[in-house]
């Protein structure tokens, strides 16, 4: 894809003599703020453009407040600015104030992180009047929040009408990820699709069916498909509105699909679980993780594939009791990567959790969710468009 990369912006910065960078991140962190991966994912660009002695204007949404909520701590982001300062070495600082109360001249810091955009009404509606406002703040604007590109928000997209505008390290970086997995593909080609519903992942799921030689379905999604199969799937989470769907796509699919034939049910969350096969399910019990046969046909495949697709945890990962066998892949995916040449392509905020200390030794880990699942699927994304 032809966009404005960051050696274009470089070069239009020593041209031009620009003051001030807007940089668009996704610094929406987890509550617990243990999770730095977004923050670690746009540091290179961010030390990039101050070493290159720009002042650096940082915007990122954090959660989803309502317009009461303005003055809650819990949704500002200045609960994650010692975090960001950690990872970036360098003092961040914060304007809590209105974009509308405060002229671009009183901000004089180094990096600066303005308070969260989606206090203001008009950036979910893609609002050109905010944008333009957010515009005067900075001399160039850089997107490097891939993750929420998938939106035509003000930030992401009417911005750029008022400022030039490039791709920053982690949205090249992004986009070159997942490319790999999508284009000149090396085969067998397997994909891994997992998560709790299938009506999020209608797309990507009917794409994969077509291009992929296989197509693993776990997660809770794969209750539906085994429902939609006749089985009875007591009492686990399904999507009866679903079932259609599921059955247009195994009965259209080109790749091999592999459903789970066992599991690690449970009457509850908290209750250790026990494996059984398919029919063997208790009435009393539902479905929290697939089975050790099921894993083991999944890694299986794992060891032909020469490229592999993954998003989705393949349990309910959450649960300490019901992880084995996110970590039993995770690992696995991380040998073939390091020692037998796979390509791994992997995304999605549960998704990284679940790979834990695996999470380096993959080819490419995205830190988007649906803006990963959507380009997969195919779609323009507006915020990537904007930046042709």
């Amino acid at each position: 894809m032809n966009i404005k990369n960051f050696e274009n912006f470089k070069q239009f910065v020593n041209e031009r003599g620009n003051k001030r960078c807007i940089i668009r991140c996704d610094l929406n962190l987890p509550s617990d703020i243990e999770d730095l991966s977004r923050v670690y994912a746009v540091k290179d660009t961010i030390l990039s453009v101050a070493s290159m002695g720009l002042q650096v204007i940082l915007i990122s949404h954090y959660k989803r407040p309502k317009p009461e909520d303005v003055d809650n701590p819990k949704f500002s982001l200045k609960q994650i600015v010692p975090s960001v300062s950690k990872v970036l070495g360098r003092d961040v600082a914060f304007e809590k104030r209105s974009i509308f109360d405060i002229e671009p001249s009183e901000i004089t810091a180094a990096i600066t992180l303005l308070e969260n955009l989606r206090f203001y009404e008009g950036e979910t509606k893609n609002d050109d009047a905010l944008a333009q406002r957010l515009a005067q703040f900075g001399d160039v604007y850089i997107n490097d929040a891939f993750s929420v590109s998938h939106r035509a928000h003000a930030s992401v997209c009417a911005i750029t009408k008022h400022l030039p505008s490039f791709a920053g390290l982690s949205m090249m970086r992004e986009i070159e990820g997942i490319t790999k997995a999508t284009e000149n593909i090396e085969r067998p080609y397997t994909a891994i699709i997992g998560g709790a519903k299938v009506s999020t992942k209608i797309d990507v799921l009917k794409k994969l069916s077509l291009e992929a030689d296989y197509l693993v379905i776990a997660g809770a999604m794969a209750n539906t498909f085994l429902a939609a199969q006749g089985h009875d799937m007591k009492k686990s989470l399904i999507e009866p509105e679903q079932f259609e769907t599921a059955r247009e796509i195994m009965a259209n699919a080109e790749a091999e699909l592999i459903l789970p034939t066992d599991f690690v049910v449970s009457p509850n969350v908290e209750t250790d679980g026990v494996q059984c096969d398919l029919a063997d399910i208790p009435d009393d019990c539902g479905c929290f993780d697939i089975g050790g046969k099921s894993t083991a046909r999944i890694t299986d495949v794992i060891d032909k594939s020469r490229t592999l697709l993954w998003n989705g945890t393949l349990g309910l990962f959450e649960c300490a009791n019901f992880q084995y066998s996110s970590e039993i892949v995770s690992k696995h995916v991380a040998e073939c990567t390091q020692n037998a040449g796979l390509v791994s392509i992997t995304g999605g905020g549960e998704t990284i959790a679940s790979l834990g200390e695996y999470k380096s030794d993959m080819t490419f880990v995205s830190t988007a969710g649906g803006a990963f699942l959507e380009y997969i699927a195919g779609y323009d994304l507006p915020g990537v468009m904007a930046l042709q």
